[in-house]
């Protein structure tokens, strides 16, 4: 499933993962592979995937879109990803089913995280697309400045006290570290090496 935080404060956003994802092979064995979910896609911009494996490779395939299209604005990204990920969901569903039958639903959710420079009053943008099992097989909305996948909900609260302090942006990133190691302590399916990137107004970088 892998592990996502992001969190938004008034200095920019941080967005965490870990780097853990189950694979399935034709037996149906499950075996555990290693992603960079996090993907800059622009200079003020990343996305990045929780989920299935395959969410990963959408976000592989988005940012070679996103270079070929010229687009680095994030609103831009924005209004793009939707399209783009309804157009390759049903091909990925198919190479799925070569392997592995398509119910349950092999979930996918897909992050992107960018700061606007031309609304510095309002510049963090968080939106998230996901698939689901029942027509329309693909949503999308923007989220609130803090999201975790899967929802971790004694972080989350933690998150948003920072959120509404205020707080420094490294005070975010001390407190998703703390969290991701207590997370993967207990959790098998969470592992290292984490991985965190912030994006501020200087652009995306390693906090």
């Amino acid at each position: 499933m892998g592990q996502l935080i992001a969190c938004a404060v008034p200095e920019g956003i941080l967005v965490a993962s870990d780097s853990r994802a189950e694979l399935f092979d034709v037996t149906g064995e499950e075996r555990f592979i290693n992603l960079e979910r996090l993907i800059p896609i622009a200079p003020h911009a990343l996305i990045a995937s929780a989920g299935a494996e395959e969410g990963h490779d959408l976000c592989q395939q988005f940012a070679s879109f996103a270079k070929d299209e010229g687009l680095a604005d994030i609103d831009a990204l924005i209004e793009a990803a939707p399209a783009f990920f309804v157009s390759r969901y049903d091909e990925v569903m198919r190479k799925i089913c070569e392997v592995l039958p398509t119910e349950p639903l092999h979930s996918m959710y897909l992050l992107l995280a960018g700061y606007s420079q031309k609304t510095p009053n309002n510049p963090n943008r968080l939106f998230i697309m996901w698939n689901r099992a029942k027509p329309p097989k693909i949503e999308a909305n923007h989220v609130t400045p803090v999201f975790t996948m899967p929802r971790r909900m004694g972080l989350e609260f933690k998150l948003n006290q920072l959120v509404t302090r205020k707080a420094p942006l490294q005070e975010v990133v001390a407190l998703a570290r703390q969290g991701m190691e207590k997370l993967a302590a207990k959790d098998e399916y969470i592992g290292p090496p984490y991985h965190y990137l912030t994006v501020t107004a200087a652009g995306v970088s390693k906090p």
